[in-house]
């Protein structure tokens, strides 16, 4: 890897920054009038303007990391997934860590850490690895999608594959719930693969790549709505329904699962009929927004 971590960048005052739409504003990717309406829809649905910018599509994922590298002073780092890195150097940031934060580290040298990083506001986080190693930070903004990329590759050694036109992935601790919802999903010709919590599940979506994931709401290491957050992270995860299991659903916590994401849930003790349903619903939906047939 040839990334240079030469020098610490730091990053500049907030009173100092372009402030992102500026940005795109003077690199003619956006006009002012639509900065500001954009700026406003953001604050609305209570999301960041880059992440609305790039789901919308109004700005690719290079553009917002390059923008963001213009923000916070950094260099950006792209294309780096098929290079190698030593175990040394990923031993220095814990896969749950990466996963959670979407970070990367790139190359040691002389005290200092290359990391890539997607979201360079993370200070807090920033901070508390260099405290934790004694290490300087130099930051790289990069994509999300590139960033998991090259977790699942050098992390998790997958590489992607396709994946069958019924797969689902099943990701729940319970060993009883788990056999129970398996058998019903395999009888009715589903290609069922499981994980016993969203990080065991986070490595194995990148070699199934399943049409759905039904995941279970509280599970150790990584629970149902970190997991769902990891996913929207993977740019070709992003629209991938996700059905939520849970053992009590009020109607708060409904309106939470669906304003945060999840296609759907499924109460606890799972009943097949109900279950069944709301799958057929979830690939219904899916080849609509994908225009496939399965």
């Amino acid at each position: 890897m040839s990334a240079d971590v030469k020098s610490l960048n730091v990053a500049p005052p907030a009173e100092s920054r372009k402030r992102l739409g500026e940005i795109f504003v003077e690199r003619k990717l956006l006009t002012e009038v639509s900065v500001e309406r954009l700026v406003e829809h953001a604050k609305s649905k209570g999301i960041r303007l880059g992440e609305l910018l790039e789901v919308i599509g109004l700005i690719t994922s290079t553009e917002l990391a390059e923008a963001l590298a213009i923000q916070y002073r950094c260099r950006t780092v792209l294309d780096f997934a098929r290079y190698s890195y030593s175990k040394a150097v990923l031993r220095i940031i814990p896969l749950d860590v990466a996963v959670k934060n979407t970070i990367f580290p790139l190359k040691m040298d002389d005290g200092k850490l290359g990391l890539a990083v997607a979201d360079p506001t993370n200070e807090s986080l920033f901070q508390e690895i260099s405290a934790q190693h004694n290490l300087k930070l130099v930051l790289y903004v990069s994509t999300r999608s590139e960033i998991t990329r090259a977790i699942a590759r050098h992390y998790l050694g997958q590489t992607g594959a396709e994946s069958a036109a019924k797969s689902i992935l099943l990701v729940e601790d319970d060993l009883l719930t788990r056999d129970l919802v398996a058998r019903i999903l395999v009888k009715q010709g589903y290609v069922v693969e499981t994980a016993v919590d969203g990080m065991e599940a986070f490595g194995k979506i990148f070699s199934i790549k399943p049409k759905l994931v039904i995941t279970d709401k509280v599970m150790p290491k990584l629970g149902g709505y970190e997991f769902l957050f990891a996913l929207r992270n993977i740019p070709e995860f992003r629209y991938m329904p996700v059905i939520l299991m849970t053992a009590a659903a009020t109607p708060d916590e409904e309106k939470e699962a669906l304003e945060k994401g999840f296609f759907d849930f499924v109460l606890k003790p799972v009943k097949e009929i109900g279950l069944l349903t709301r799958v057929q619903r979830a690939f219904e939906s899916s080849d609509r927004l994908y225009c496939k047939t399965g």
